[in-house]
């Protein structure tokens, strides 16, 4: 059994629904079941909401100095 992973900040939420996405995704790859390519985008929308949060919060404040998922 794996270990609980804890959402502390933004950032964890980010991460976590990238992989929530991802992991969806990959069951729409396997199955073609459009329910699931529907929740990996909203998985993915949701991660990208988080991003924009960041980035406001960025504007305020003027951290973090580097948002990673923004880079290439």
């Amino acid at each position: 059994m794996k270990a609980k992973k804890k959402t502390l900040t933004i950032s964890d939420v980010r991460v976590a629904c990238q992989e929530i996405g991802d992991n969806i995704n990959d069951t729409f790859k396997k199955t073609g079941d459009l329910k699931a390519a529907q929740g990996a985008i909203n998985a993915y929308r949701t991660a990208i909401s988080a991003a924009k949060t960041q980035l406001v919060y960025k504007k305020l404040t003027g951290k973090p100095g580097e948002i990673k998922f923004l880079e290439d």
